[in-house]
């Protein structure tokens, strides 16, 4: 018996149904143009993160804000590094953090360029990709360390302010793509230890966009990368999957 090929079996309709199916599943192609824009971006945005983290050492270095009056110094806000917004100054006896005015508490001498000033929604937007600065939070005891974003037009105007013991430990900075798939693919994070992280951002629901108000969703949350969730001061996750399936891997 001769077994006729399979389509021969399937009527003009099913034939298309089927094509239709496979198109759907198989990857879209990119432009070239976008896939080298891409590529750019990513770059860039991992450079941008090493120099954040080279600021953060510096502004920390040179105490530009230390809110607990305890001569140590602390990390900052993008509002606070690019000299855009006043920074947080100590207040009372004994000191505690409180909001700083302009202009006489914004950095003489900025350590980021004035785009990454340009503060809307809590982030930066910076050649196709989202950055977004994490400061550790106030802690009951050994609880585990949440974090505190920054104001949505910069720096920290008000209340909450971050912890000044543990804020002057930790930072944390996430970038993601402005559109995914276009401006960028990768997700990428940074903290103290220095070490740019990233992660493929394939998923159902890549981090793409600026977190929409007021869940702030679209972008990661503070301890998307951390090892035990909602603690700031764990180490980074990396080569182990969270709940959602996302894993980390340091660029080389």
């Amino acid at each position: 018996m001769i077994r006729e090929p399979m389509a021969s079996f399937l009527r003009p309709v099913e034939i298309a149904i089927a094509a239709a199916v496979l198109a759907s599943l198989a990857p879209a192609a990119v432009p070239p143009q976008i896939a080298n824009s891409i590529a750019r971006n990513e770059a860039t945005a991992i450079e941008s993160l090493r120099t954040i983290a080279a600021a953060q050492a510096r502004f920390k270095g040179g105490a530009h804000i230390d809110t607990n009056c305890d001569g140590v110094g602390e990390y900052g806000y993008f509002g606070e590094l690019a000299g855009t917004v006043p920074m947080r100054i100590s207040v009372g006896n004994p000191c505690i953090p409180g909001a700083g005015s302009p202009p006489d508490d914004n950095l003489f001498r900025p350590l980021l360029r004035s785009a990454f000033g340009a503060v809307r929604y809590s982030c930066v937007a910076h050649r196709g990709y989202i950055f977004q600065m994490w400061l550790p939070d106030r802690t009951n005891g050994n609880l585990p360390i949440p974090a505190v974003r920054e104001d949505r037009s910069g720096g920290k105007l008000a209340a909450p302010f971050p912890d000044p013991v543990h804020g002057a430990q930790m930072w944390c900075c996430y970038a993601w793509p402005v559109e995914y798939d276009r401006t960028g693919r990768r997700a990428f994070f940074i903290d103290q230890r220095g070490d740019v992280l990233e992660y493929s951002n394939r998923s159902a629901n890549p981090f793409s966009g600026f977190p929409a108000l007021p869940t702030y969703e679209n972008g990661p949350p503070f301890d998307e990368a951390y090892s035990v969730p909602g603690d700031m001061g764990s180490p980074p996750r990396i080569g182990v999957p969270n709940a959602h399936g996302s894993i980390w891997w340091v660029v080389p």
